[in-house]
């Protein structure tokens, strides 16, 4: 079969899913959802190289505005907005969503503009960057390595160019990301980690780290698989895997259920970063919703900060984790949209070329949002120095 494989050009599963760089369920739901061209083979799955190129060029169309102007529906009167209920760093999302504080901003400043607010839970920020990739999703929350991933794809897709509008939840030394084992490991350091199977979110903040963390052991003998984090936490409990690599709140999880955690601070000392992603096009198009999206999101970072109890109960009772978990978790977390040049410093190390050359953070819309709430002016530049412990946007 193998001779075959070559003569035909077609790529198996893995060999996709390597290409691709997404996991076997994203590339499921693509073969499944968006007809993916496939072969199959007796019980295998297989893909043409080719086929999968043409689709990925066929399915990276970005919405023109131009095109829109010109007479067809206007993309605004949808506005999608990508979030991931399931990571800590990223809850002020469902306080905006459950308090509906976007809707509240689009009535104040476009009070007779016809529009939808659609919300997309993703596993993973990969699945938000193929969606902002295709037009079907205008804002996204991402972790700081995906955000990295969209920069990379934006240097082959030239109608895509993701711009970074403000960050979200912070922690100094990638708190919030975790080496999990199960009950009774003996795994207690990096060296452990020999011959070990470790599950972990492909392209994800976790899933670098620990990338990073074993090329620098140059440890031999260790397998890595691409599991979502639900997927993950299953093989935790059911010690299906050595190990896994997790952030936040899967980690408590995990604790929860009898595993353990090992945090490596030492080898770990970037700082770990969330932050709201836009499509330029889009951006550019409706810069009123872009404003008023960002006065929401300094709200919800208000009421994390100032009304915790609240904040919490909120999350709690969308996602169902447990109250007193998220509570701990908020606690931990720097709600602060704010850019500091140490956050673009930290995305410029996480980056393993220079794609970060390409980075566009566009402050002005941030520093409009908090001009509009009367909150202090940030300049419209990244601030200099440690994050400051009075002042939180």
């Amino acid at each position: 079969m193998d001779m075959l494989d070559k003569r035909l050009n077609l790529l198996t599963l893995q060999e996709a899913m390597d290409l691709l760089e997404v996991s076997r369920s994203t590339l499921d739901r693509w073969r499944k959802q968006q007809r993916m061209p496939f072969v199959k083979i007796g019980k295998e799955i297989y893909f043409h190289k080719e086929d999968v190129q043409l689709w990925i060029r066929s399915h990276s169309r970005i919405l023109d505005p131009a095109a829109q102007r010109a007479g067809q529906e206007p993309c605004n009167e949808t506005i999608t907005i990508g979030y991931q209920s399931g990571t800590a760093h990223m809850w002020s999302a469902l306080i905006v969503k459950e308090m509906r504080l976007f809707e509240e901003e689009i009535a104040a400043a476009e009070p007779s503009r016809p529009y939808t607010v659609r919300w997309h839970d993703a596993a993973n920020g990969l699945e938000l960057v193929e969606g902002m990739i295709a037009g079907s999703i205008q804002l996204a929350s991402l972790g700081d390595y995906p955000i990295i991933v969209s920069l990379q794809l934006a240097q082959m897709l030239p109608n895509f160019r993701p711009v970074l509008l403000a960050f979200d939840g912070k922690t100094t030394c990638s708190k919030g990301i975790s080496i999990v084992v199960p009950r009774g490991s003996s795994i207690r350091t990096s060296t452990d980690l020999s011959d070990q199977t470790i599950s972990t979110v492909v392209n994800s903040s976790a899933g670098h780290r620990l990338k990073r963390l074993l090329t620098s052991l140059e440890t031999q003998h260790i397998h890595i698989i691409h599991r979502e984090m639900n997927d993950s936490l299953d093989s935790i409990t059911l010690q299906h895997v050595g190990a896994s690599a997790m952030w936040e709140p899967y980690v408590s999880l995990a604790r929860l259920q009898g595993a353990e955690s090992i945090y490596f601070d030492q080898e770990w000392n970037d700082d770990y970063l969330t932050g709201l992603v836009a499509q330029d096009r889009w951006m550019q198009a409706n810069d009123w919703a872009v404003t008023a999206y960002l006065k929401a999101h300094l709200r919800a970072h208000q009421v994390m900060r100032c009304f915790p109890v609240k904040a919490a109960k909120i999350i709690s009772r969308s996602t169902g984790f447990p109250l007193e978990m998220v509570a701990n978790l908020c606690s931990e977390v720097r709600w602060d949209a704010a850019a500091y040049t140490k956050d673009l410093k930290t995305l410029c190390n996480l980056a393993e070329n220079n794609v970060t050359s390409t980075l566009n953070f566009r402050g002005d819309y941030l520093e409009e949002a908090a001009k509009q709430l009367k909150l202090p002016s940030l300049l419209n530049k990244p601030m200099e120095g440690n994050w400051s412990f009075s002042l939180l946007y």
